[in-house]
Formats: structure tokens, sequence, C-alpha cells
């Protein structure tokens, strides 16, 4: 049953909203400042001689990202639909618009995040059309702000785009999940939409294809046992589209370059690998963002009884999807992968533990343990103060960085104070101009033959640099980018 929110409730959403917006300006505007690197050059080849020719012509420019996507599929990966996403760099139309990487990132994580609360808190909360909106812009911030790696996850689009949209797409897929498995109307339908989504989402990176094979099959087994097997469309599509992925020449030409481990050894790898990320990510942001989810865990138990599963289930099953998403490149690339990849593990694990921490709240509330009793009782008699507290809980995660299980990763803050802190020191302004230089040169049409420096140590921040040139030959594909004879990289 909806209800509608109270004036009080609006005032306290849309003051939530500003704070938020107001912690994640540095963020954005750092983000400004930002440009392509590396693989952006050679997977938006196609595109940006598109752009470069016709301006912004939506029918070239999906014909050349098709094309660009089947020549990877034969050639190095069978990521369908992510060479396809990653062909579309915004840098094809100025590198000036480079910056527009990060707010495609968080406005998709958002709106998925968005999407499947309200599958699952839909008539569960007393106002939920504003607690939906509030949680996915609440795990949103978090994840921005204790990112483990948030120059793969956040700026650089080839790293980014190749993880986050699809991880994101797996959570609003989960929703539907859930709503099915709940007794939503036309399950059809909706489960013709979870197996659309599962065949893009298998196109993607296989480690967020797994995620969403693992808990479509989750669904399976709950299905089975209330006598609901609609789960088993989109297992069905999800299985298909990853074993294209898999068989691809591409992929085959990849893998080939691996040294993969032993199953027994990926195995012990990925288990040994889960247990130091459980102990290494649980830090002061994630106790932060569990406190805060404490009163929205409270709404609802006080606004509808659940049949909550055993305290076991969710940590095991949790557990299981953790190893599983390590397991996979311990066993192909025989290591626990890049960045961007621990970025999806980390985001998993905290949604998990979030399930795991609201589920037991809500058990408790409904046995009636006095002592939360006591606590709403307390919370409710001080609004303000309470307000107050969720404030500097917000400032808090915005301030310490998250964790990374690779040495020499560790964010040195929460990536709005590390962006306020570079913005003020001027590095992401020097990387800019000294980008922009570069990109001006190359594109000098007077020349056919161009020398580039490397960039500067005091060109380099943090949160924006991925990679540079080495000296020596173009090894970025630069000279058929910008359509020059030759490239020549030195010494600044």
């Amino acid at each position: 049953m909806e209800h509608k929110n109270t004036r009080a409730d609006r005032r306290a959403f849309w003051r939530f909203v500003i704070l938020i917006v107001l912690l994640m300006l540095p963020v954005f505007a750092v983000a400004l400042y930002n440009r392509p690197s590396a693989d952006d050059f050679g997977y938006s080849l196609q595109t940006h001689a598109v752009a470069v020719e016709y301006g912004f012509s939506p029918g070239r420019l999906l014909r050349a990202a098709l094309d660009t996507d089947i020549s990877y599929f034969n050639t190095w990966q069978g990521l369908y639909s992510s060479a396809f996403l990653l062909s579309l760099q915004p840098a094809i139309f100025g590198e000036s618009w480079y910056g527009l990487t990060t707010f495609l990132v968080v406005g998709i994580l958002f709106l998925c995040l968005w999407g499947m609360l309200h599958l699952v808190v839909r008539g569960r909360f007393s106002g939920s059309r504003l607690w939906a909106p509030a949680l996915a812009l609440l795990f949103t911030y978090a994840f921005v702000q204790g990112m483990p790696n948030p120059v793969e996850g956040l700026f650089w689009f080839n790293g980014a785009m190749n993880y986050l949209p699809f991880f994101a797409l797996t959570l609003l897929n989960a929703g539907i999940l859930f709503a099915v498995s709940a007794g939503c109307r036309r399950p059809l339908a909706w489960m013709l939409l979870s197996g659309l989504l599962a065949v893009v989402i298998s196109g993607g990176h296989q480690v967020a294809a797994l995620l969403n094979l693992m808990l479509t099959l989750y669904a399976v087994l709950y299905g089975l046992f209330k006598k609901r097997p609609w789960a088993l469309l989109p297992l069905f599509f999800g299985l298909a589209g990853l074993l294209v992925n898999l068989n691809s020449p591409g992929t085959a030409v990849r893998y080939a370059g691996f040294s993969s481990a032993s199953m027994p050894e990926a195995i012990v790898k990925s288990f040994l690998l889960v247990l130091f990320c459980l102990i290494r990510w649980l830090d002061v942001p994630l106790l932060c963002l569990l406190a805060l989810l404490t009163v929205p865990a409270w709404k609802l138990a006080a606004c509808h009884s659940f049949r909550l599963p055993r305290p076991w289930v969710i940590p095991a099953a949790g557990f299981l999807v953790l190893w599983g998403m390590l397991w996979l490149p311990s066993y192909t690339m025989g290591g626990i992968g890049p960045g961007r990849l621990i970025n999806v593990v980390w985001m998993t694990f905290v949604l998990e533990l979030s399930l795991f921490y609201m589920t037991e709240v809500i058990r408790l509330a409904q046995k009636g343990f006095p002592q939360t009793r006591k606590a709403e009782t307390l919370l409710s008699r001080h609004p303000r103060r309470t307000g107050a507290a969720a404030a500097a809980m917000l400032i808090c995660m915005a301030c310490i960085g998250g964790h990374t299980v690779k040495e020499g990763l560790d964010n040195h803050f929460g990536t709005s104070l590390e962006a306020a802190y570079e913005l003020a020191e001027g590095t992401p302004q020097a990387y800019a101009r000294a980008l922009d230089e570069r990109a001006g040169l190359l594109s000098d049409p007077r020349t056919a033959d161009v020398t580039i420096r490397c960039l500067t140590e005091d060109e380099k921040p943090y949160l924006l640099y991925f990679s540079d040139v080495v000296p020596g030959p173009d090894q970025w594909g630069l000279a058929e980018y910008y359509g020059k004879q030759s490239v020549t990289v030195e010494q600044p």
C-alpha cells in the first residue's frame, strides 16, 4: 500500500539531496579536466573519424560503433555489448567532452539502483516513493566516495564503462527477479525484460555476467521452491550470451596472452582473497553507511511484516558470490584482476553487507528487542540532532578513502576530499592543459609528422591519470586516430 509523503518527509528528503550534491561537487568539478588516454583511442578510432567528418550523425556513429564491435569480437575479446559502448567515448567530439564520463557513470549507477530499490521496497514503506530514490542516492554516494580505484571506476571511460554499466544493469535485473519472486503482476513480461537485460549484461565484462548468472540462479532456486520458475528464462538467455562471449574468436586471442592458474589453485587463491577483502574493507565509511541504513530498516519493520531468511543464508550466499567473482580472474588470468574489477567486487560486498545488516535490524525490531525501541524513540524525539549526526557521517564518508587489495592503490582520501585537494593544488588543471596542448599538435592539419612529449609528474593527478605515452614510437594508435603520418614521443 502506497502512503502519501508528508511535508516533513519531503523537506528531509530534499535536504538530504542538497547535502549529497554539495558533497559531490568536487568530484564533478575535477571531472571537467579529464581527458582520454590509452585504449580510449583504439576503441573509438572509427567513430572519431565519423565525428570529425560528419559531426553528430547518429546513424553513421552507430554503424561505426557496430563495425568496431564486430572487429573486436573477432580479433580481441567477445564483449559484444561493451565494445560497442566503448567506441562511443565522449572525446570523439572533442577532448573537453571527455569529462562527461563521470556524469554518465554516476547517472547510470543511480538510475539502476533507483529502479532496483523501487521494485524491492514499493508498497513496503510509508512514503516509499521517497525512500527508493533516497536509498539509491545514498548507495551511489557511498560507492563514489569509497571506490577502491576511482580513476578506473569513475574517470577513465574505457575502464569504467566496461564494468560499471553492466554491474548497474545486474542490480536492476536483481530487482526485477525479486519482484517476480514476490508475486508481481505480468511475470512473463518482466521475465522477457530480464532476459533482454541478461543478454546485454553477458556481452559486457565476464565478471558482471557471472554475477548476474549467480543472482539469477538464486532466483531460480527460490522460484522452484515457491513453484514460480519464471527465472529460468533469463537464466537461459544469460548463459547463451555468456557462451557467445567466451567462445568468440577474439576471446581466444586475448586469453592466449594470459598465464592461467590451475583449477585447485584458483579455488584456494580466490577463497583466501575473499577473506582478505572482508577484513580490509571493513572500515569507518562502511560503518557510517550501515549506521545511516538503521532508520530505513526500522521504517521497513514498522510498515511491513517480513518473513526473513535464517541469519546464515545471506552471508553464505554472499560469500559464494564474492568467491565466484574473484575465482574467474584468478582462473583465467592467474591473478585478482585490475582495479576496475576490484571496484565491482567491493560494491557487491557493500550491498551484501547492507542487506544482511538491514535484515538483522528488522529481525530485532520484529522481535520487539527493547534496545531497538529505545533507540528509535530517542532518534524520533531529536530530529535535528539525528539530522546533524547523519550529515556528520556523510561528511566522514567523503573524507576517508576506501581500500583495495592491491598495494599502492589505497585512496589518499575519500573521492570528494581528494578531488578538492587536487583542484586546490592545480594538478588536474595542469593535466588538462598539457593534454589539450598535445591534442592541438595532433589535430593541426598542416603537420604530417608530429612529436609530442610525455607528461611530467606534476601533470599526473591521482584521480584522473591512468596512463601516458612512453618515449619512442607511438603505441596508442594516435597517428591513425588523428590522421597523421607518424607520431613520435619524447621526454618532457
